[in-house]
């Protein structure tokens, strides 16, 4: 008897032709949850693109749960528009909000609803006592404050900050932030200086070199707090940046120097100065250098330790960039054909 899976080979000269038993090929896309990465169908994701590419995040909700019955693992968008507090990167870019008719209150309201949480990058480097009064920032700290949604959370990177938003809003969720620990350990990181960051921190993410660092994530695997922990897969810097402190200052400074009113949406211009060799990116200066972004296979090993929070970068990227990841890291490619 052959099997239903056999290929219809020639197995014999007197082999009767009704005995070969075709091969049955389904063309039939996968239904709910198997529409997943199937490598890492239990991951969840927290992704770039708050107030920046909104319109498109709940365009490819809405087309997968409406094609699919699907509702996407994601947990928290995450960016903030040009005010004091931001920083880490520049949201807004070149890139044009695309969502139309809304409000920040209606944005936080309608990710909600979705079950999706909004975590603001306020990780500005450069803050002082005087910056914490600064009126937009406070603007959008008041109404993130007041959804009273568990998932939303503010990712910090100044402790003089954290304590403020602790005092106004004890219950908001606080994220200790990749600029952070860059700040504090620009060279190495421990498990022990982690650790320390969960007096002030409820979550923190870890810094995009130590995922290569396997003994260390296997630390925090093993150390009980594993859900606390959120890794990014896809930073486009490169491996052991020498200038990433830089970077963040840099950004941070044009940030509190370039913010001229609460609702001017304008890009807050970088500063490139030729005479500063420091400005140059070293995706730039050093071509051969491999950037963080994991491998498939670097990424499944963390992943079978148990690690399920992942964050994706992209609120500085164009849409298509975004597209790519959704379909190489959260949704099987075909799943996103209906979204062009």
């Amino acid at each position: 008897m052959i099997p239903e899976y056999a290929c219809p080979i020639i197995l014999g000269e007197n082999m009767l032709k009704e005995n070969i038993i075709p091969v049955k090929k389904s063309h039939k896309a996968p239904y709910g949850k198997a529409i997943l990465n199937s490598n890492w169908p239990d991951a969840k994701w927290d992704i770039g693109g708050l107030f920046v590419h909104d319109g498109n995040i709940f365009k490819i909700l809405d087309h997968i749960y409406k094609s699919y019955n699907c509702v996407l693992p994601i947990t928290s968008v995450f960016g903030c528009y040009s005010v004091q507090w931001s920083g880490g990167r520049n949201s807004c870019k070149a890139f044009p909000w695309d969502y139309t008719g809304w409000t920040p209150e209606t944005l936080i309201q309608r990710y909600n609803r979705k079950g999706i949480g909004v975590t603001y990058t306020f990780s500005n480097t450069l803050l002082k006592k005087k910056h914490l009064s600064d009126p937009s920032s406070n603007y959008l700290l008041d109404l993130l404050g007041k959804q009273k949604y568990a998932g939303n959370a503010v990712t910090v990177a100044c402790d003089i900050l954290s304590d403020y938003i602790r005092k106004k809003y004890p219950d908001l969720k606080q994220k200790a932030s990749i600029v952070k620990s860059t700040m504090e350990m620009p060279k190495k990181r421990t498990f022990e200086y982690y650790d320390s960051l969960f007096k002030k921190y409820d979550m923190i993410y870890l810094h995009p070199d130590d995922n290569f660092n396997f003994k260390l994530v296997e630390k925090i695997a093993k150390s009980g707090k594993i859900d606390k922990y959120t890794l990014l897969i896809n930073e486009p810097c490169v491996v052991n940046c020498s200038i990433r402190k830089d970077h963040y200052d840099e950004y941070s400074k044009k940030v509190i120097d370039g913010w001229h009113g609460m609702f001017n949406f304008t890009t807050v211009d970088s500063i490139h100065d030729p005479s500063h060799p420091k400005t140059i990116c070293e995706i730039v200066t050093k071509p051969k250098q491999r950037s963080c972004t994991l491998t498939s296979s670097e990424f499944q090993k963390i992943y079978d330790l148990g690690f399920r929070n992942f964050k994706i970068q992209g609120r500085d990227a164009s849409w298509a960039t975004i597209l790519y990841n959704f379909s190489i890291w959260i949704i099987e490619p075909y799943s996103v054909g209906g979204l062009f």
